[in-house]
């Protein structure tokens, strides 16, 4: 057991950030909710987490997360109550009595939201959860994959709209519901027995971010030494030559050209969509996902998301291993390159020369 202080969100935040592999919500959008957090604590005390094996495997986890665009969240800010308010809206319709939180999404904003919520209620979080990391879609998680349920689903905005939804092909229509909501939403989705979501989940996640957040805060460290305790390695110094953007059906599509620093007259492409998901050199890919690519102001040293990469930037490009559940054959179609549409396999993770 685990009681986390409010003296530890800014490092659990950096570590959320660094899993969201340029998604989810980058440090900008990521700050709202970690001063939520360390507000709701010091009115209810720390947030209990627990380990996997100390969970009651009888209990049910409330699984909560955000869809749509952080960014928007600058115009329509949220009140730190939408999570609370979707799970009183599931709840009439879905009686099962919630016992803990545990993860949606361990990568971006989606890393601090269940804690919000335990805290609000007094419960404890549950070391786990469905990605390891930052997935756009709803369904790209292990509990899916494992046949689990997400439906009845509540989502809620900062207005006061909320629907229950419950269909088969919930991403679209919790994407379409958002949409209306004003461009982003909170979701509580059914909550899941312990022992259910312990089997199918990632178990420790919460405990990866803190561990990643204590990592990259250390500047004077080099980003070579930073990456390799990371348990990855560093792919490229480049500086941004060129971005462009343009909006693919419900997420951003974009491809970055990096000039390389470490190498003459050579680059690296990025590819991303939402998150950064591959890396290339000469049209070969170096790092696919779902491992991890990062990228870190060389300056200073903070994580850049997809959105906030502009031109001229100087960058560090990082790659991080996947959580081992995604490498497994059965599970890659759900998140390797073609699961994005790109004509590729996935590069089994590796050092580059």
């Amino acid at each position: 057991m685990h009681l986390l202080q409010p003296d530890e969100v800014d490092q659990l935040a950096l570590g959320v950030v660094v899993l969201g592999s340029g998604g989810g919500g980058g440090e900008h959008e990521t700050h709202a909710f970690a001063a939520m957090l360390r507000h709701e604590m010091r009115q209810s005390g720390p947030v209990t987490v627990l380990s996997p094996e100390e969970a009651d495997p009888d209990g049910h986890g409330a699984r909560v997360g955000l869809i749509g665009a952080p960014t928007v969240m600058i115009e329509k800010l949220p009140s730190g109550q939408e999570a609370e308010e979707a799970l009183k809206a599931l709840q009439a319709h879905d009686s099962t009595p919630v016992t803990a939180v545990i993860g949606w999404e361990v990568g971006g904003c989606n890393g601090l939201l269940p804690l919000i919520l335990a805290a609000r209620l007094g419960l404890p979080y549950v070391d786990v959860d469905g990605m390891g990391r930052a997935f756009p879609r709803v369904d790209q998680t292990t509990y899916d994959a494992a046949g689990l349920p997400t439906t009845p689903l509540a989502i809620t905005e900062p207005g006061g709209n909320r629907a229950v939804l419950d269909a088969t092909a919930i991403e679209k229509l919790a994407r379409t519901v958002m949409v209306d909501f004003g461009g982003w939403a909170m979701m509580v989705a059914k909550p899941l027995k312990l022992a259910d979501a312990l089997k199918a989940g990632i178990p420790g996640s919460l405990s990866r971010a803190l561990e990643l957040g204590e990592i990259w805060s250390r500047r004077t460290v080099s980003v070579d030494e930073r990456a390799k305790a990371s348990g990855g390695f560093r792919v490229t110094r480049g500086k941004v030559a060129e971005v462009w953007r343009e909006s693919v059906g419900d997420f951003p599509r974009g491809t970055v050209a990096l000039r390389r620093l470490d190498t003459d007259d050579a680059y690296v492409r990025l590819e991303m969509q939402g998150e950064y998901l591959v890396a290339l050199a000469d049209g070969e890919p170096l790092v696919t996902t779902p491992d991890l690519l990062c990228c870190f102001d060389a300056e200073s040293g903070k994580p850049v998301s997809t959105e906030r990469l502009t031109y001229g930037a100087v960058v560090d490009v990082v790659a991080l291993p996947s959580p081992a559940q995604w490498v497994r054959q059965e599970m890659l179609g759900r998140v390797d390159p073609r699961a994005f549409g790109y004509d590729l396999d996935y590069v089994p993770f590796r050092d580059v020369p």
